[in-house]
């Protein structure tokens, strides 16, 4: 779905939500410093690797650099989704905002939407950057286990799809918690569990196979509905207004 296909109230609380990031701080320093770091780090990794010496071969290597470029899209969008309702709130413009001619479908699509967009367009910059590297800059060895296929076809897969799954997660609490640390607190308590399948994969305890991103992506695709259905029940305009 693309910004000029949803209905103008998503796409202006869209465009509201994009210039309020620009001038939030720790929303600023999560989205700017993790993704360079989340590139930085498995690059210099796979640069100064010694095929010799390091423990695990060349797969532990290329899974653990490949895990920093899953964690990019839940870890991002946490932050943000923590401060979807509750910054609102402690601003004192999420009752003005609640009481627009606006639905709360649109108005939770709007906040997922405007976290989603620039966290996959992150996520997928970052390893297109860490591909072209390794590309030009890595040993052959590892070079060929870096670039095998199944990497990008597994991060374009499921990075769309843990980009919602932490934002649905992340809005939820922060429509319910009345403290924004709390929010964080408990979006991480779930969202870390999550990764465990993607972490049995990098350390090669499961294939990464075509089969294994495909039955990973239709689980975290059913979560990821139950989470949006979930949160359309969920969400109390009255309630939440009331708190505010």
């Amino acid at each position: 779905m693309s910004v000029m296909t949803v209905a103008p109230p998503v796409r202006a609380l869209m465009r509201k939500e994009w210039r309020e990031f620009r001038h939030h701080r720790m929303i600023l320093a999560t989205a700017t410093i993790l993704p360079i770091a989340f590139l930085v780090l498995p690059i210099l990794n796979l640069v100064f690797f010694d095929i010799d010496r390091a423990p695990g071969g060349v797969n532990l290597a290329v899974g653990q650099a490949m895990f920093c470029f899953f964690l990019t899209p839940v870890i991002v969008p946490a932050t943000m989704a923590a401060y979807g309702v509750i910054g609102e709130r402690d601003q004192g413009t999420l009752e003005p905002l609640l009481t627009l001619p606006m639905s709360d479908r649109q108005f939770l699509a709007g906040k997922v939407l405007a976290i989603v967009i620039p966290t996959i367009a992150m996520s997928l910059g970052i390893y297109v950057a860490y591909m072209g590297v390794v590309a030009g800059a890595v040993h052959s060895e590892v070079r060929g286990a870096a670039l095998d296929w199944t990497w990008p076809f597994g991060m374009v897969l499921l990075a769309p799809l843990l980009a919602l799954f932490s934002t649905l997660t992340g809005m939820t609490f922060s429509a319910r918690a009345k403290d924004v640390r709390v929010a964080e607190h408990l979006s991480g308590l779930v969202l870390l569990p999550g990764m465990l399948p993607v972490l049995l994969v990098v350390t090669r305890t499961i294939p990464a196979t075509v089969v294994t991103w495909v039955v990973f992506a239709a689980a975290v695709g059913l979560v990821d509905l139950m989470l949006w259905r979930s949160a359309q029940r969920g969400f109390d305009r009255e309630r939440v207004i009331s708190t505010a």
